[in-house]
């Protein structure tokens, strides 16, 4: 008994010891900007604090502050209070929402299932669930890859169904989103410019032929649909007995007739496009040695399930092709024959997401920064691996390293990057670099909150223009879909490739709602409650801007807004044109 206690007293204390051992947020943040700081030879002048309340309430929670929150921040005398903000935000609720819509626009934007919006609001759900309660970024992928069973209900399903389980699709995604390595050029031919073979890559997809997406067999709705696991080899099914054949082949001529197979099991054959299968010599009879034989339409239909996955013989299209057992590019790692789906899956699981595979963690590590701060160590973000070369790789190292350590923790991650000097560097576009920093383009849905925060209502009640995807599951804000089909991109697109369009200009000034919201001679309108606490018109005009902007207009800005409502023959409208103004402007839809 002592000795037990003991050992747990051990068990303990080096458990405390390792804890204490690992790397904060503090800690790495310094370190990533003396690197970054260093090696570029500069330094940065850092925002001020409305500016950096603005930035991560975006980046973390998907909206600006409220004016309260604004004037609270600025009155917090504290020193740590910016370290105390991120915190604060990533405990709440809207971090996982804010986050669940980014990984929603990542993996559906590249979506080859046109029925994959069934399954959009349980991913959602899902997620920020995930999110909210912290779990570890290898866990949250391993249950991507490993989903089984009714696609309805269960967000974890989405990568798998958002591609129909064609085994090519889940590991060419598999690959981009969780290792940032585009492998899906050596599909039909060796990469053109990367390391990457064609066996290789079908290598990678032969862990996932076993998927089968079919209809929810327990279900009577035509729009459920389950993921199952295909592990009994179709092609080695038994054929029909010998005995049974020859008792239907009544007139003994070594064919079985559709009047012959009648109320037995081979009636069905007639019944179905099974006979033009079978009867191979096309006579328009089925003889016994070719019902022997028959092999099962579907052996080797991707998507349905498949006992083994084949790579096509270029030289032989019509072909099955040959059979490719799993292994894992980097590193060559295989697995043995024979092992189920699920066996398979996460087998892959375990080597994409291996504490020894450096690229799952620099692939988030990445791909993260580079949401936050609007550089990347590799550009594109989900471009990256073994061929490529990292800006500030040392840095990257570091921080990938440091993540690991903490087991993978995402909200570790955000806290160490918004510790960071790059993070809370001002706007600067006279130099390049790592320092360098413009104004980015606000998310759909991050822009979308913010006007619907702005202009104080719950949603826009925009209205689908013609038919829903197929498949979609009427239901959530109907306002927020449609509003994404024009300000919608996809996440993984490059930050300087991201420039606006004339169909988003046209909405943001002429939308019948968003200026309905504007009118000043609304009850609940923005304008109508301001001017129900303040009197003055510059006071009118200064909470304009923190709700908009987040900011207190400049005097410049202050002396232009009088004048023109100055000169307005209404004052109301004049308010109206100087909110239409703020919403339209650039800042209002940036992240800056």
């Amino acid at each position: 008994m002592q000795v037990t206690r003991l050992l747990c007293v051990f068990s303990v204390l080096a458990t405390s010891a390792v804890a204490q051992d690992l790397p904060t947020p503090t800690e790495t943040a310094s370190a990533i900007d003396q690197l970054i700081l260093d090696g570029e030879g500069q330094e940065v002048q850092l925002v001020d604090d409305a500016t950096f309340l603005r930035r991560t309430s975006l980046d973390l929670i998907g909206r600006p502050a409220t004016p309260g929150e604004i004037t609270r921040f600025g009155l917090d005398p504290s020193p740590d209070k910016r370290h105390a903000l991120v915190n604060r935000l990533l405990a709440s609720d809207e971090y996982g929402i804010n986050w669940s819509r980014y990984w929603r626009d990542t993996i559906f934007l590249r979506a080859t299932n046109v029925r994959a919006d069934i399954v959009r609001n349980d991913f959602e759900e899902w997620m920020a669930s995930s999110l909210a309660k912290n779990r570890s970024w290898d866990k949250i992928t391993t249950d991507l890859l490993t989903a089984i069973g009714p696609v309805n209900g269960d967000g974890s399903t989405a990568l798998i169904f958002a591609h129909e389980g064609q085994p090519e699709e889940i590991a060419a995604e598999a690959s981009r989103l969780f290792l940032g390595i585009q492998i899906q050029c050596a599909n039909c031919h060796n990469h053109p410019w990367d390391q990457w073979k064609r066996e290789q890559f079908h290598e990678l997809a032969a862990f996932f032929p076993r998927v089968s997406v079919r209809r929810d067999r327990s279900s009577d709705n035509m729009f459920d649909y389950e993921i199952a696991s295909v592990d009994r080899d179709r092609t080695q099914r038994p054929g029909m007995s010998q005995f049974l054949l020859t008792r239907l082949d009544r007139n003994r001529d070594k064919f079985i007739s559709e009047a012959e197979a009648k109320n037995s099991p081979l009636a069905r054959i007639f019944q179905s496009q099974a006979q033009t299968t079978i009867d191979k010599n096309e006579d328009g009879r089925l003889s016994i040695e070719e019902i022997m034989t028959a092999q099962p339409q579907d052996n080797n239909r991707p998507g349905q399930g498949a006992t083994e996955h084949y790579m096509p013989n270029l030289a032989d299209p019509g072909s099955d092709g040959d059979i490719v057992n799993p292994a894992f590019f980097l590193t060559g790692t295989a697995i043995r024959k024979g092992q189920s789906d699920l066996e398979r899956r996460n087998a892959a699981a375990n080597l994409i997401t291996a504490r020894s595979n450096p690229w799952f963690a620099k692939a988030i590590v990445n791909r993260l920064w580079s949401e936050l701060t609007s550089t990347a160590f590799y550009t594109p973000i989900d471009d990256i691996g073994p061929d490529r070369t990292a800006e500030h790789e040392a840095a990257l190292e570091r921080l990938a390293t440091d993540f690991t350590d903490n087991n993978y923790d995402l909200k570790w991650l955000m806290t160490t990057i918004t510790q960071t000097k790059i993070y809370q560097r001002t706007i600067n576009t006279d130099v390049e670099g790592f320092v360098r920093l413009e104004p980015t383009r606000l998310r759909s849905d991050q822009l979308y909150d913010t006007l619907c925060q702005t202009l104080n209502v719950s949603g826009l009640p925009l209205q689908f223009m013609g038919r829903p995807t197929p498949g979609m599951r009427r239901g959530g804000d109907q306002g927020r879909l449609q509003f994404a089909t024009t300000f919608g991109f996809d996440p993984s697109t490059p930050k300087n490739d991201l420039t606006g369009a004339i169909p988003e200009a046209l909405f943001l000034m002429n939308s019948p709602q968003v200026n309905n919201f504007i009118k000043a001679d609304t009850q609940n309108s923005l304008i109508a409650r301001i001017s129900r606490q303040v009197i003055s018109d510059e006071e009118v005009i200064r909470e304009l801007y923190l709700n908009t902007v987040g900011r207190e207009p400049t005097s410049k800005e202050l002396a232009v807004c009088i004048s023109y409502l100055n000169n307005s023959s209404n004052r109301k409208e004049g308010f109206e044109d100087v909110l239409w103004s703020l919403l339209n402007s650039s800042e209002f839809q940036s992240r800056n």
